[in-house]
């Protein structure tokens, strides 16, 4: 996927979300709690949760290891949930966060 497009997808979500935050603003409180762009909001948000994951971030805390089964290899935790990765795989196994293994 290309990123850049995926970095304009989320900015153009989020101005859609503001904006329907910006109408719940300025209801009633009663009318804010009810309204349906409430589920729009949150649609937007993980949405936007989605696609950042498909922006490959950079493991933190990386080491060297070896198995006998796997050879070397680099292990790390992942940016976004902080589980344990390994650059076996270019995608966290909790999360499907995209790592970006490169030095």
């Amino acid at each position: 996927m290309d990123e850049q497009k995926v970095i304009e997808a989320i900015e153009r979500i989020r101005g859609m979300r503001n904006k329907y935050n910006a109408v719940l603003g300025s209801l009633p409180e009663s009318a804010r709690r009810k309204s349906d762009y409430n589920n729009d909001v949150a649609a937007f948000e993980t949405a936007i949760e989605a696609l950042e994951k498909q922006l490959p971030k950079k493991p933190e805390n990386i080491v060297d290891a070896y198995s006998y089964a796997l050879g070397e290899y680099r292990i790390g935790k992942c940016p976004n949930c902080g589980s344990e990765v390994s650059d076996v795989f270019d995608v966290c196994l909790e999360c499907r966060q995209n790592l970006d293994w490169s030095e």
